[in-house]
């Protein structure tokens, strides 16, 4: 039996079609491939878009969020600064050099509040960075003593049950009993 004209019996002894006609076929495929690879191409790109303006959306809202929690701290620490200078003036007539030490930590926190007041979150991040490349050691013993008062204050602020040992007692802690009579036989108190 012979094959068409068109076809050829290739090395593996299928028959395929002959390479000459089907020209139309391929740069057809050759077109539609490179029209999908377009497709995906800008549809990739509106992805990527899409997600970095979510990202940077996400991004402006926390640092919004920081600068709130930044202006809270600044004010924060101005009363601990003026509370502070408050006792300084208090302790100069009984003990000059607790003021001394007291004004020196005062000062440092009213310098603090000062740089949290004038410098962005970005700012602060960059001092920060700037202080721990300069001087780590230092900037690691800062970050502890940090994270201790930070406990400490945590821990000192929550509330904390009221132990039964107490002097005194609301009606709501003590037991209800009754008086129960029981005639003839004398009466006891019961729990109600």
């Amino acid at each position: 039996m012979s094959a068409p004209d068109n076809l050829y019996q290739s090395n593996s002894g299928t028959i395929q079609p002959d390479s000459g006609d089907d020209t139309p076929l391929t740069e057809t495929a050759k077109t539609d491939l490179a029209d999908l690879g377009a497709e995906v191409s800008q549809q990739a790109a509106a992805l990527g878009e899409e997600a970095k303006a979510q990202v940077d959306e996400l991004a402006e809202k926390a640092k919004g969020m920081a600068g709130e929690q930044k202006d809270l701290l600044a004010k924060q620490l101005g009363g601990v600064s003026d509370a502070l200078q408050k006792v300084a003036g208090e302790l100069e007539t009984n003990s000059e050099t607790s003021a001394h030490y007291v004004r020196m930590v005062a000062d440092g926190a009213q310098r603090l509040t000062g740089t949290l007041r004038d410098n962005s979150v970005d700012d602060i991040l960059g001092i920060a960075q700037d202080f721990g490349r300069k001087q780590p050691a230092a900037f690691l013993g800062l970050a502890a003593l940090l994270g201790f008062a930070a406990s400490r204050f945590v821990s000192a602020s929550a509330q904390r049950p009221q132990t039964n040992g107490s002097a005194t007692s609301t009606s709501a802690e003590r037991p209800a009993y009754a008086n129960v009579s029981g005639g003839s036989t004398g009466g006891g108190d019961a729990r109600i």
